[in-house]
């Protein structure tokens, strides 16, 4: 079990007493954030973001945000070879397990982060179990949780994922949609290159490209994620 960072934990238990009911409100279906309405803005420093949202509890096997991506990596990102220093294996040691959440905004529309990626030819399941191999940054289901499963604690970063993936990441390019990118790490908006982001336990790493701005939701692990 890997201690989850102070920001983070304040997060959690600010948020811990909707737990119940968005977990129900979940079971529906419902998983995809509702677009924010647009906002108009001269400059980018004058664009506000919208009303904060509904914290939203992550179920695993679901999909949080539209459809956009192809299952798995591309055929430029991992297919089993060695990608920025993270290989590719057949049984993962869980010692290090840990997770962190992604999410992507596009003009003020969630998208989802695709399942499968990570590994060599995944399976077919809502919550992807099998595969050829299993890099170390890899995604089960469309949740947008990274699971994250070093065979010692070393730290791996945002860019590494998407080399993995496939898809390109700079300040005005994500996964193929330009524009200026906004960040958030833990609802804190940082003016960083997206490339420079490590992975934390429990980090909550928001990535918007264009306007309108969203205030990023605060997302609630399932129970038992460490």
């Amino acid at each position: 079990m890997v201690a989850n960072r102070n920001r983070s934990g304040s997060i959690a238990a600010s948020v811990g007493s909707v737990v119940v009911l968005l977990a129900i409100a979940g079971c529906s279906g419902q998983s995809a954030v509702t677009p924010a309405n647009p906002v108009t803005a001269p400059q980018r420093h004058m664009v506000r973001p919208l009303a904060t949202p509904a914290p939203i509890q992550l179920i695993p096997g679901t999909t949080v945000g539209q459809d956009v991506f192809p299952e798995g990596d591309t055929a430029t990102g991992g297919q089993g070879q060695e990608v920025d220093g993270v290989n590719c294996r057949m049984a993962l040691d869980s010692q290090f397990h840990h997770h962190v959440h992604l999410a992507l905004f596009v003009n003020g529309v969630q998208y989802a982060i695709p399942r499968g990626t990570g590994m060599k030819n995944p399976g077919k399941s809502n919550f992807i179990y099998h595969a050829d191999c299993f890099y170390f940054l890899h995604t089960h289901d469309g949740t947008g949780i990274i699971h994250i499963e070093p065979p010692n604690g070393n730290v791996f970063g945002l860019h590494q994922y998407f080399g993995i993936w496939g898809m390109p990441l700079s300040t005005g390019n994500v996964a193929g949609y330009k524009g200026t990118v906004t960040i958030y790490i833990n609802g804190v908006q940082e003016n960083i290159d997206p490339n420079t982001i490590k992975f934390h336990p429990y980090d909550q790493i928001t990535l918007e490209v264009g306007t309108p701005l969203v205030t990023p939701p605060v997302y609630i692990f399932p129970p038992g994620y460490p």
